[in-house]
């Protein structure tokens, strides 16, 4: 009984196109992330500076220097 010939069509590559995915979906949700929570904080942190440029003051990232 011989088998049917069947050429290469599919080559077993389902797993590496799922972990791209997963790699690609999680940069590109970082991303947004990283965005959303920058202009989240813009928005209540910005101090604008006389000569045109933009600071955020964080208050948990500060760092606490006692003033004599």
């Amino acid at each position: 009984m011989s088998r049917r010939y069947v050429p290469k069509t599919y080559n077993n590559r389902r797993l590496i196109r799922i972990v791209i995915r997963l790699v690609m979906t999680a940069a590109l949700v970082a991303v947004i992330l990283f965005v959303s929570l920058f202009f989240w904080l813009k928005e209540k942190y910005a101090r604008y500076n006389p000569d045109g440029t933009i600071r955020l003051e964080i208050p948990f990232l500060m760092d606490e220097t006692p003033e004599d």
